[in-house]
């Protein structure tokens, strides 16, 4: 199982935890009377079990994907960069009054993700005799990202710029806070290229 796989029933433990959606999400009146963790603490709770459900599922097929992409670490890395994007925009946009959710966080996850891998060369994982994890050389054949892992940071970006237009229909039964999309998609790429600079990637 993908290690970040572990989030998804979080997720859903905290929503059906008793109180615990209503106590840790994000409401401006209470983060201004000192609730500091709020920003951080929101975005792991939801404003539904319908809400949260799709977001575990969300962060399932992410944590597949990316997988045979990217280490554990390098991929908390990114998630730790979206949650700070996503809490960023909480405190400075004002009008934000309250707000619960993963989905900021799983944008930025995928974003910086896919960002990381069309960088680099792209490493397939597979297992010795021994159970041990392995990274074989990257292929000498031009060392290009495939097609298809730009063609989904493309669309990515691309989605999150037509929520911020206005231009995509809603389609959730809850009420979707379309900028921390933006915000944890920006705090994802930060992150990639933080790494990147450091030499990670």
């Amino acid at each position: 199982m993908p290690p970040l796989a572990v989030l998804a029933p979080l997720l859903l433990v905290l929503q059906l935890w008793p109180g615990a959606a209503e106590a840790l999400r994000w409401l401006r009146p209470r983060f201004e009377q000192g609730a500091w963790w709020e920003p951080l603490s929101s975005q792991f709770v939801h404003l539904s079990l319908s809400h949260a459900l799709a977001n575990a599922a969300a962060l399932l097929l992410i944590a597949w994907l990316l997988r045979p992409l990217l280490g554990a670490v390098m991929q908390l890395g990114l998630l730790a960069g979206a949650v700070a994007g996503v809490a960023l925009l909480l405190v400075i946009d004002t009008d934000c009054a309250y707000y619960a959710g993963f989905s900021g966080a799983l944008h930025g996850w995928l974003g910086g993700a896919l960002a990381i891998a069309c960088w680099s060369p792209v490493r397939t994982r597979s297992a010795t005799s021994s159970g041990a994890t392995v990274l074989p050389a990257a292929s000498p054949v031009g060392n290009a990202a495939p097609l298809w892992l730009r063609g989904l940071l493309g669309l990515l970006l691309l989605k999150v710029g037509l929520e911020l237009a206005g231009w995509l229909p809603a389609a959730w039964d809850f009420p979707v806070y379309y900028p921390s999309h933006a915000a944890g998609l920006a705090g994802g790429l930060c992150a990639s290229g933080i790494m990147r600079l450091a030499g990670r990637v």
